[in-house]
């Protein structure tokens, strides 16, 4: 079964290969609509871009997709929750910003830093809030980067087919960038603390 699979990979990596810039942008489409629903099974989606497209590539892919796809899934919920809950949402949603107004980009940061809460409950989150596109756009760029850049490099570090069958999800998260993480968290934390 394995072998089947490897098979698979390995004809869809010359396909790409063969028909790299036609790969490239129906991959970063599919990423792009991927995240806009907020699928799970997400990882598989990040890995794949570095895996196929090498680490740089990857990364844009993959920081521009979940990025855009969020941004849009954001617009889509905060709109829904306008029509159907206006007094509820206005009520709520106008207390939560303005407790996080002073510290607002911290905050979205730190949201997306934090990699346990799947994406879609990160979005229905922060569509709570009324904050403006753009503030969203760069904050899920900043904290999404780090994720990304680990999730890129390890799907281009698996690329050699040896390698795959050799990879664990213990190598994707080891304690040094699990540090890193907590490193990047404790101190949005910090800012946050010191700012109010």
């Amino acid at each position: 079964m394995t072998d089947f699979i490897f098979d698979i990979i390995l004809s869809i990596n010359n396909f790409i290969n063969t028909y790299y810039i036609f790969s490239f942008i129906i991959y970063f489409i599919f990423s792009i609509v991927f995240f806009m629903f907020s699928l799970p099974g997400g990882l598989i989606v990040l890995m794949g871009s570095g895996f196929f497209f090498g680490f740089l590539n990857g990364f844009l892919i993959n920081i521009t997709s979940i990025s855009l796809g969020s941004l849009i899934f954001i617009t889509f919920s905060n709109n829904l929750f306008k029509k159907l809950f206006n007094k509820a949402y206005n009520k709520y949603s106008k207390k939560i910003s303005g407790y996080i107004s002073s510290s607002s980009y911290e905050y979205l940061i730190l949201i997306r830093l934090v990699v346990g809460p799947p994406l879609i409950f990160q979005n229905l989150c922060i569509s709570l809030l009324d904050i403006s596109k753009t503030k969203i756009l760069i904050s899920s760029v900043i904290g999404f980067s780090p994720s990304m850049f680990i999730f890129s490099y390890s799907g281009n570090h698996a690329s050699n087919i040896i390698q795959l069958k050799e990879f664990t999800l213990s190598k994707l998260i080891s304690f040094e960038i699990l540090l890193v993480l907590i490193f990047l968290i404790i101190l949005t934390l910090l800012k946050i603390f010191f700012k109010k």
